[in-house]
C-alpha cells in the first residue's frame, strides 16, 4: 500500500494489466483485426438500447480486466444493472476499475460503497 499525497488513508495504485495468455474474447476478435490492419477498431453505436446491451454483454465476456468510465450515470433500471454485472465480474476474478463523475451520483453511496469494498474493485 502507498499513501496517496493529500490523502491521510493508505490506498491501493490501480493499474493496467498485461498478460501473455488470449482471452475467448480477444481470439474471437483477432480475425477481424487481422483483416483490417492499422484501423482503431471502434463501432458506433447510436441507438440507446444496441449499446447498453454490448457494454452488458461485452461486461459478462470479461476475462481479466474491465476499465469502465462514465459522466453520467442514472440510478435508474441501466446503472442498477451495469452496477450488478460489473460486481458480478469482480466476483468471478475480472479486475474492474470504475471512473465516474459523481454528478449524478446522489443516493449511490451504498452501492458505490459495496463495489469499492470489493478486492478485484
Amino acid at each position: 500500500m502507498k499513501k496517496l499525497p493529500g490523502f491521510t488513508q493508505d490506498y491501493l495504485l490501480s493499474k493496467a494489466t498485461t498478460l501473455p495468455d488470449k482471452t475467448r474474447l480477444e481470439r474471437a476478435v483477432e480475425p477481424l483485426c487481422a483483416r483490417h490492419p492499422g484501423e482503431c477498431g471502434i463501432l458506433a453505436l447510436d441507438n440507446s438500447l444496441d449499446a447498453f446491451a454490448a457494454r452488458y454483454r461485452l461486461t459478462e465476456m470479461a476475462a481479466r480486466t474491465l476499465d469502465v468510465q462514465y459522466y453520467i450515470w442514472e440510478d435508474d433500471m441501466s446503472g442498477r444493472l451495469l452496477f450488478s454485472v460489473l460486481l458480478s465480474a469482480a466476483k468471478r476474478g475480472v479486475h474492474v476499475r470504475l471512473l465516474l463523475d459523481d454528478n449524478n451520483t446522489p443516493g449511490l453511496d451504498d452501492t458505490l460503497r459495496l463495489l469499492d469494498s470489493h478486492p478485484q474493485y
